[in-house]
């Protein structure tokens, strides 16, 4: 093969040593947008994320031995799986009648003989890129650093008078992770690549490629069930393939058993592709799968004819498109000179302002490395695991943390990277409206709590108390029309109306009435939470949990609102009967508290964190601070006594949900206190969020959502300007946000205090008026499509 990588140019600057990759001009680096390691990683949690949304790699950056990890988004075990059992609805009319009769305990034991089903099936590593280099890893000046302006890591160090680095990055246009390594020193560069795997594979050397192929489980059990070997069948389980291209400038690369063997090169450039034979959610991976061989070969033949600067080139161009649409600005910090470990470590309240801003930044890049449109959507780590069998399965699990992961999409200006959620949602569709049919007798499409890349809706194992979710199809939905809100796209709108369509007809025919003559849910259970009822009785399972009604509430809404634009009258009209006789929100008159459940019932306990009926505050808009001040008021002393964002780490959905809601009651000191405590127990230290021993990657996504919050809220019918700035932060700056209705928001503060705030109206239809609000000021702006405003601190 033909060698088309060009060489990298050293640039030498006093004290630094800087790659001069093409002729892509340099980002401006920031305290929000460098963070680096002085170290090698010693964990896959010191690692370096990075991520194409199909190919991602964690990144360790040693010197004798380096690795990175690597994962396909759609290298999952198992495959397509029937689970559904006609005619189970026929056990629901004595559940039901258990219910209204207050037999709890009896309707659970019933729920969990009947209704549950298998667990989900696991997402899997994929393979190690292996390098080792010679010496005895006494090197100076070590500096691993992530620069989130161009999505790419870089490596540096001197080792015997020689100054040597690596730039890494995975690249969307060409599918490929990239390293790029150079040196001083003209032939000094010496290592060996290989490939590894956790998977049955095996390895060999084709040319100037190592490739390694092997066939993913049958079967895997869930960590949660305790540590069982992976099932292997012949015949069976998906197919993979990955190659690792090396080239080099001088010297020779020559085969070395199953690994190649790079001596005396000036430079040399890798690039490692993969595929998998996954085809589908409903095609068998092995028998109709994909042929993964060919889909590498494609990859490959592709990057043979480029230069390492035009791979450079093309990645910084697509990822800045998307990354460099929002600019923050917290305040600088001393702290900012410290390795990111370093800084997490010795974080205080009141301390490094401009670590909440790298934060956002970085659930910013998490979210475009792990979700691009044609990829999966981001599980529950994103694109990253380096287990067989690797926490909650790493799947979607839809009853929050699915739905987390997306709240930053539209309102940090990444809508593009919305789109595999939206597949997700189609595919799901299919089983779910069997899954109706068979288990509810239902028309529609509905999904519980878990999915997996087989999307398949059944109940999971284990009990009702978290599987019995009715409404994971529906929260979904509320996906759907956010997107449409930001955008106004009707075209988008109109391709998936059926969507929530049909999600309405589920709850049309599966509503059940109360004995107060309410439509309710039936059988229910509240975000996983137990009850104690006022004579003791414990229990999970009941009617109609307010949390239930807020989400079925909001999909009926937003199902009516797309029939009004799309000419729908008919099935608006069957929609609004229903939604009249929705059970309502209710007020606890013992404790003035918002009800969890219909009844006025205790929380089993109330430090779980899990305050799901907060819903229609943090997620929908039903309760507003000033829309619906009374039920506001009721969440507010539900908070005040549950106290939410204390309850484990703040990890999580734990400190995801209880600083939203502070940001959405405009208490910028009780923000700010979840932040402190979610940065001082919950960060990993590479910065990823760690909960229950696992990176869960809604924390940092929900942490980004809520740090936009502090800033700019538009959820209310109006645009509101800094509604939750913490103390913290006295002056700053924020560009490219977006508003729902189709603007982007510009805002500057100092001394605490609004002093500019610029509003483009790109994406509205025709002349509107927006109320824009700052504090206890309220003006409305009328603005046309294309045109700006700007305001001062009194929104003039």
């Amino acid at each position: 093969m033909r060698n088309t990588f060009a060489k990298v140019v050293w640039c030498l600057v006093p004290t630094t040593l800087l790659a001069c990759a093409g002729d892509a001009p340099p980002a401006k680096q920031t305290s929000s947008t460098i963070l680096y390691m002085d170290k090698p990683a010693a964990s896959w949690y010191e690692a370096t994320p990075i991520g194409n949304g199909r190919l991602g790699g964690m990144v360790y950056g040693g010197v004798t031995r380096d690795t990175i990890r690597t994962n396909d988004d759609t290298f999952w075990s198992g495959e397509p799986r029937d689970l559904q059992r006609p005619g189970t609805y026929k056990v629901l009319p004595e559940i039901r009648k258990l219910l209204l009769e207050e037999k709890n305990q009896e309707a659970q034991k019933v729920i969990d003989a009947n209704l549950l089903g298998p667990w989900n099936q696991n997402y899997m590593p994929l393979a190690d890129i292996l390098l080792e280099w010679p010496g005895d890893g006494n090197v100076s000046g070590y500096r691993r650093e992530l620069d989130l302006n161009r999505g790419v890591v870089t490596i540096t160090y001197a080792q015997n008078g020689i100054n040597y680095k690596r730039e890494l990055f995975a690249s969307y246009p060409d599918q490929a992770i990239v390293m790029n390594i150079s040196a001083d020193k003209k032939n000094a560069i010496e290592f060996t690549a290989g490939l590894g795997s956790q998977i049955e594979s095996g390895v060999k050397v084709e040319d100037d490629q190592v490739v390694i192929d092997g066939q993913a489980p049958y079967h895997t059990d869930p960590n949660y069930t305790g540590v069982h070997p992976p099932v292997y069948k012949e015949g069976k389980g998906m197919r993979f393939e990955g190659r690792l291209l090396v080239k080099q400038e001088g010297g020779s690369v020559t085969p070395s058993g199953d690994k190649l063997h790079v001596k005396e090169a000036t430079s040399a450039t890798l690039a490692f592709v993969a595929a998998t034979s996954f085809n589908g959610f409903d095609k068998d991976p092995y028998t109709n799968g994909k042929d993964e061989k060919a889909i590498c070969r494609k990859y490959l033949t592709s990057l043979e004819a480029k230069k390492y600067s035009d791979l450079y080139k093309a990645h910084v161009a697509d990822y800045a498109s998307l990354f460099g649409r929002v600019s923050i600005d917290l305040g600088e910090s001393a702290e900012a000179a410290l390795p990111i470990n370093r800084r997490i470590a010795d974080y205080k309240p009141g301390m490094d302002p401009a670590l909440t801003a790298l934060y956002f930044q970085f659930g910013r890049y998490l979210l475009i490395s792990a979700s691009r449109p044609g990829s999966q959507p981001a599980n529950l780590q994103g694109i990253w695991n380096q287990d067989m069998q690797p926490a909650w399965s790493a799947n979607w699990t839809i009853n929050c943390n699915a739905e987390i992961n997306y709240w930053p999409a539209e309102i940090t200006n990444l809508s593009e990277c919305h789109a595999p959620m939206f597949d997700m949602i189609r595919e799901t569709s299919v089983d779910g409206a069997k899954t109706a049919k068979n288990l509810y007798n239902s028309r529609g499409w509905m999904a519980h709590h878990n999915l997996d890349i087989w999307r398949t809706t059944w109940m999971v194992g284990g009990t009702g108390l978290y599987s019995l979710f009715q409404v994971g199809g529906a929260w979904l939905c509320q996906h759907i029309w956010e997107h449409y809100l930001f955008t106004l796209d009707e075209d988008f709108l109109k391709d998936h109306y059926d969507l929530l369509k049909n999600a309405s007809l589920f709850y049309l025919d599966n509503l059940q009435t109360d004995r107060d003559g309410y439509l309710v849910t039936s059988p229910s259970e509240s975000f996983e939470n137990g009850f104690v009822k006022p004579d003791g009785e414990t229990g999970w399972a009941c009617i109609g949990s307010a949390q239930d009604m807020q989400i079925i509430r909001a999909l009926f809404e937003n199902t009516m609102k797309a029939a009004d634009i799309l000419n729908d009258g008919a099935f608006k009209e069957d929609v609004s009967k229903a939604y009249a006789k929705l059970a309502p929100m209710k007020i606890s008159p013992r404790t003035g508290q918002l009800q969890e459940w219909n009844d006025d019932w205790e929380p089993s306990n109330p430090a779980s964190g899990q305050v799901g009926h907060g819903w229609a505050f943090a997620v929908g808009n039903q309760i507003t601070l000033r829309g619906t001040p009374e039920l506001a008021q009721a969440f507010r002393k539900t908070i005040d006594y549950r106290r939410p964002g204390y309850s484990y780490n703040s990890g999580s959905w734990t400190g995801t949900f209880s600083v939203v809601y502070w940001a959405r009651f405009e208490e910028p000191d009780s923000v700010q206190r979840v932040i402190d405590r979610h940065f001082d127990l919950a960060l990993s230290p590479n910065l990823t969020c760690e909960f229950m021993k696992s990176w869960q990657i809604d924390g940092n996504l929900g942490i980004t959502t809520a740090i936009t919050e502090m800033l700019l809220q538009s959820h209310a019918g109006e645009i509101s300007l800094l509604p939750a700035l913490p103390a913290k932060y006295p002056a700053g700056s924020v560009t490219g946000l977006r508003a729902r209705g189709g603007y982007e928001v510009d805002i500057f503060w100092k001394d605490g205090k609004l002093t500019k705030a610029v509003i483009k109206a790109d994406r509205t239809k025709k002349d509107e008026v927006i109320p824009v609000r700052y504090g206890g000021i309220v003006k409305a702006v009328k603005l046309a499509k294309g045109e700006t405003v700007i305001l001062d601190g009194s929104l003039e």
